[in-house]
């Protein structure tokens, strides 16, 4: 869980670092990672039409407050960092956070694994923890491959 956490955050950086070069993240280069996503984990997860349907929706959302709550806790970090003399009760008052927002994650993933299960069988649920490691290998690999302008 807290791998699958860190490779999500680490990507997001690698995706922003990538796409700042061009100044700006296009709606063409969205749409272009959404759909290798679409096709990948369609892929790897063998999603019928029927189960795709239901399936991205649901995903979509989930994913979507996965980041807020990583964006939540990101900035927690951040006005930690800006401290010029942080105490003991504001890293204590930082921890509690950090944990209460990986609880919030695993509630999260719960409620919506619960939701996805209605449409997906669970041996397809399974593999998408995977889907997504080797997905954002795959987008790691290629942006490292990419020629630097």
């Amino acid at each position: 869980m807290k791998q699958t956490t860190l490779t999500a955050a680490l990507l997001l950086l690698i995706l922003a670092a990538a796409f700042a070069q061009s100044n700006k993240l296009t709606d063409e280069k969205i749409k272009e990672f959404e759909a290798q996503k679409i096709a990948f984990f369609t892929h790897e997860l063998e999603i019928t039409p029927e189960e795709a349907i239901h399936f991205w929706p649901l995903y979509n959302e989930m994913q979507k407050k996965h980041r807020d709550i990583e964006q939540q806790r990101r900035q927690a970090c951040k006005a930690l960092a800006a401290k010029d003399s942080a105490k003991e009760a504001d890293y204590l008052d930082a921890i509690r956070r950090m944990q209460e927002a990986e609880q919030r994650i695993l509630d999260l993933r719960k409620e919506y694994y619960a939701l996805i299960l209605r449409h997906l069988p669970a041996s397809k649920l399974w593999k998408l923890e995977s889907a997504e490691r080797k997905f954002h290998r795959q987008l790691l690999n290629k942006l490292n491959h990419t020629p630097k302008k």
